[in-house]
């Protein structure tokens, strides 16, 4: 028998990567760790800057006035999901990078752009500048739910394959569950994010690219290999 799905990612997300793992005919548990919030308005950097620089689709939801403001800028974002939720507010030119910032900061650079905007969340994951001048523009933060209501659901869970998107996911993963050892096995979005889950997990793996596309087929063979 396949085992479950279970999706900690915050919403939107989670409902669209919980459609995709059905499409993979997987049964699906939604249990989002985080939810993502507003932050307070805060002015628009005056820039000048040479390009936008975008990494997740929540910045591009809650950076919409950022993203009107300078909209005669070239536009960089990590993945095709962040693009399509740029697109979904109007069509604009997009260049897309490999998944994460390591592969598209060289983009930005190879394109002559020196000045960047990046719009993004309070947490950012650390990447190499390549000696651009970055100014980071928040939009939004990822606020953990009540520990006291997920621990006990996480607990009784039956064997499942755990989709982990980011390291902070899997460090509050491992802050949730009891000790080790653990019957589940992690599908991680990045080795950063294997590691921050810990040990005690019966099997862990690691997506062949930094994306909700490859993490949901690793997850899929992980669900569906033997026992």
């Amino acid at each position: 028998m396949n085992r479950p799905l279970l999706l900690l990612r915050p919403q939107p997300g989670n409902d669209q990567s919980a459609e995709r793992a059905r499409a993979l005919d997987l049964k699906v548990i939604q249990l989002p760790l985080f939810e993502i919030v507003p932050v307070a308005p805060a002015p628009l950097p005056a820039g000048p800057f040479d390009a936008l620089f975008v990494t997740s689709a929540n910045g591009a939801r809650h950076g919409a006035d950022a993203l009107r403001r300078f909209a005669d800028l070239p536009l960089f974002t990590v993945g095709e999901a962040t693009a399509d939720a740029i697109r979904s507010q109007g069509e604009r030119a997009i260049t897309v990078g490999g998944g994460d910032a390591a592969s598209t900061i060289p983009l930005i650079v190879a394109a002559g752009h020196r000045r960047l905007l990046h719009i993004c969340g309070a947490d950012v994951r650390p990447f190499d500048p390549l000696g651009l001048s970055i100014t980071r523009h928040i939009v939004y933060r990822s606020e953990p739910r009540d520990t006291q209501a997920l621990a006990p659901l996480l607990a009784a869970l039956p064997p499942c394959v755990i989709a982990v998107h980011s390291p902070r996911a899997g460090r509050h993963l491992a802050a949730l569950l009891p000790a080790v050892p653990r019957p589940h096995r992690l599908a991680a979005i990045s080795r950063a994010a294997a590691d921050a889950a810990g040990p005690g997990w019966q099997q862990v793996a690691v997506a062949s690219a930094p994306d909700d596309t490859a993490l949901l087929r690793l997850a899929s063979a992980l669900c569906k290999s033997a026992s």
